[in-house]
Parts: structure tokens; sequence; C-alpha cells
């Protein structure tokens, strides 16, 4: 990892943003925290962060759907990797598991809490990895 990845945990449970800010702290990432989507989008445009871990059932029970999908609408976070980690889908028995797309829920990975710290951890590696390999592949002809 070149530079210092700047991660921002977007979600009402408090003990679960922090939890989690110090377990990816450890693992050398500067992390954000913020207790809802209107605070976790202001902070985005501010610190540019290269992943929001998002919750969905904040303040409403889809706030963290319209978070995404107002974020992919600011040029400057566009680009920016979700990784949405919630309960939404127990809380509210939905029939089946959320599954990302390009217009309704556009994040890169959907997991369901409660998850497991060395996979939270797991999960953010490999997006970081990807994200690497895709600029690396569009970028073959140019020596770095």
């Amino acid at each position: 990892m070149d530079k210092l990845r700047r991660v921002l945990i977007v979600d009402d449970d408090e003990a679960f943003a922090e939890s989690n800010k110090d377990l990816l702290e450890a693992y050398g990432y500067e992390v954000f925290m913020a207790f809802d989507g209107t605070v976790g989008v202001d902070i985005a445009r501010n610190v540019k962060p290269d992943l929001m871990i998002l919750d969905v059932m904040m303040t409403t029970n889809t706030e963290g759907f319209d978070v995404a999908r107002a974020v992919r609408e600011i040029p400057e976070l566009a680009q920016m990797a979700i990784l949405m980690v919630t309960g939404v889908v127990d809380a509210l028995k939905l029939p089946q598991h959320l599954k990302p797309d390009s217009n309704w829920l556009p994040v890169n990975r959907v997991l369901e809490k409660p998850i497991d710290p060395a996979r939270l951890v797991r999960e953010v590696e490999q997006i970081f990895e990807e994200e690497e390999a895709d600029r690396k592949s569009v970028n073959w002809w140019k020596r770095e």
C-alpha cells in the first residue's frame, strides 16, 4: 500500500463504528466516523475517503440506500468504494439478500451484520486490491 488509505464508517451504532475504527486503525487505515448519512456525506466531501463502510437503517430504514445513490452523484466521490454492512435483510424480513447494481444499490459489496472482524478486514483489503488491479489494467502501458 503506497499511500495511507482513508476509510469512513457511516453507522448509527456507535459501538459498531468505534470498534471497527479501532480494528481498521490497527491495520494501518486512517478512519473517520459519522453516525448518520447527512454527516457522512459532509465528511466524505471534506476528507475524500477511499472507502465508505455504510449502514442502511439509521435515521430512516432506507438512509444508507439514499446515501449510496447521493454519493454517486457527487463528481469527486463518484468513484469512492462503498461497502454496505447492514442488518436490514433480517430486520425487515426481506425475502432475499441485497445485491449491488449500478442504479438502485450502487455499492461495491453488501455484507450482513453481524460481521466477523476478520472478515471485515478481508473485505476491505479485497476492495483495495481490486481497485489497484483495475488501475494497473487500465494503465498497463504506462510506467509508474
